[in-house]
């Protein structure tokens, strides 16, 4: 698949087949987001790959008020925790989220598909046993789609463009 046919395909999709994903699909994936640019070749990220059942469950849990957002954690045949190291300061997050766009349009290519979840507080980071210096990014639920929602429309990139100021 070219890299724009994925860019345009590529939607957040929140309920997920009980496929597994391969292992060697996986490693596709996490591979493109380490290969996305990062502020001073830092590779602030890290990845937790969530198995555990009783951990997908208390993270399924943390969403019970967004049922969307707790049935992609559900159905997921893949989750995938994205964290950054702190110390690269504001760099890291942008160098992070280039990461995590590259795996979801990897993850396209691959015939899956994820959508972006944010958590944050002691809570998660207890739950994963994540070190101080460091923070969650996104939490990614990932898997062969069970549905294929509209991709929302976009405005003009010409209403978007702006020739030396604003």
């Amino acid at each position: 698949m070219e890299v724009l046919e994925a860019i345009e395909k590529r939607t957040s999709t929140r309920q997920f087949l009980s496929r597994e994903v391969p292992a060697d699909t996986l490693d596709k994936i996490l591979y493109a987001g380490t290969q996305a640019p990062n502020a001073f070749n830092s590779e602030p990220w890290e990845f937790i790959i969530v198995k555990d059942e009783k951990l997908r469950a208390r993270l399924a849990d943390m969403r019970k008020k967004a049922p969307e957002q707790q049935k992609a954690i559900e159905t997921a045949s893949v989750i995938v925790v994205v964290c950054y190291d702190k110390k690269f300061g504001d760099e890291a997050v942008g160098s992070t989220y280039a990461c995590i766009e590259n795996m979801l349009l990897a993850a396209t290519a691959e015939g899956l598909a994820g959508v972006t979840l944010t958590f944050h507080g002691k809570k998660i980071m207890d739950m994963f046993g994540i070190p101080d210096g460091f923070d969650v990014a996104s939490v990614i639920p990932m898997g062969y789609p069970a549905e294929s929602p509209e991709k929302p429309s976009r405005v003009a990139v010409r209403d978007k463009t702006h020739i030396d100021k604003f």
